[in-house]
Formats: C-alpha cells, sequence, structure tokens
C-alpha cells in the first residue's frame, strides 16, 4: 500500500471502527444543528474523546485510523491531511467519506456515545479540549516525547475505563 492508494474499507466498522471522516461529519452535523462551527482542534479532540469513551464503554473501536500524540494533543492524522493548514478558521462543510464508507446510522450505541462526549465536551474550546487531553496521566501524556508518536487503543481504553469507573 501507498499513499495514493484509496483507504481500505471496513466490511464491519461495529467491530473494527468507522472511518474518523464518518464521525468528525457526526460532531460537525451535532454543532450544526446549534448553529455552531467547530475548528479542527475541537473536531481532533472530540473525535479522539468519543473513541477513547467508545473503547472503555462498548469495548470496541470508534475509528480505524491511527491516533497520534503530536504537541498540542491527540491527532488524526487522517483528519490533519483534511485541515492541517487552517489554523483556527471555523469548519463548516462536511469531509468527503469514500464511496462505500459504513456511516453510523445502523449503530446506536455508537452515536449515544458520540451524542453523550457532545453534550459533556461539545462547548468547550479547542484550547480547553487541548488540556483536557493533556492531563496526567492521560494517553497523550503516556506516548508523547517517545520514539513512536502512535496512541495505541489499549492505552486509550485503559485510560477511559478508569474514567468511568471513578465516575
Amino acid at each position: 500500500m501507498t499513499l495514493t492508494d484509496p483507504p481500505l474499507k471496513i466490511a464491519d466498522p461495529v467491530r473494527t471502527g468507522y472511518a474518523a471522516e464518518v464521525v468528525a461529519n457526526a460532531f460537525l452535523d451535532l454543532a450544526r444543528a446549534e448553529g455552531r462551527s467547530l475548528t479542527q482542534m475541537q473536531l481532533h479532540k472530540l473525535v479522539f474523546v468519543a473513541h477513547g469513551w467508545t473503547l472503555a464503554l462498548l469495548g470496541r473501536p470508534l475509528i480505524y485510523n491511527t491516533v497520534h500524540a503530536w504537541q498540542y494533543g491527540p491527532i488524526v492524522r487522517r483528519l490533519w491531511d483534511h485541515w492541517g493548514g487552517r489554523g483556527r478558521a471555523p469548519i463548516a462543510e462536511p469531509l468527503g467519506v469514500s464511496p462505500g464508507e459504513p456511516d453510523l446510522s445502523g449503530d446506536p450505541a455508537a452515536l449515544e456515545v458520540i451524542r453523550s462526549v457532545w453534550t459533556t465536551y461539545g462547548q468547550m474550546s479547542g484550547e480547553e479540549l487541548s488540556r483536557l487531553t493533556h492531563l496526567e496521566g492521560s494517553p497523550w501524556t503516556q506516548v508523547f516525547g517517545h520514539a513512536t508518536d502512535l496512541i495505541p487503543n489499549e492505552v486509550t481504553r485503559e485510560y477511559y475505563t478508569a474514567l468511568a469507573r471513578s465516575a
């Protein structure tokens, strides 16, 4: 596989996750319904937090894309490739999704996690969400500065499971 190859399509998203674009678009829809827009920083963090809670609460990934520990927090490289140069400009338009990519309509449990994350974290600024993902012991703090910047799902699942238990 090369960088110019189309992304792999996942046949069973309930087991393996959705494209990050699908989840980002769900957050954009929620924001649009409230007459709001989101920045790329907010979207990166909301997608990551929803992924973490899905790992903890449903025992499965929400996205199949890798998450990286960059300076300002968890980043989904695939989303960064769409918005990397936008800075703090609002993201208003939905992302294009590859043909045949499954959507969330048949997954009420994942949609419920996304809506809960929106209710809990959706009013936070990008900077507030970044501080949240930088808390001591967070997946980002466990990985940032190491030879590989990939945040493993297991690290994310353990962190969010601990948060759920302490609630």
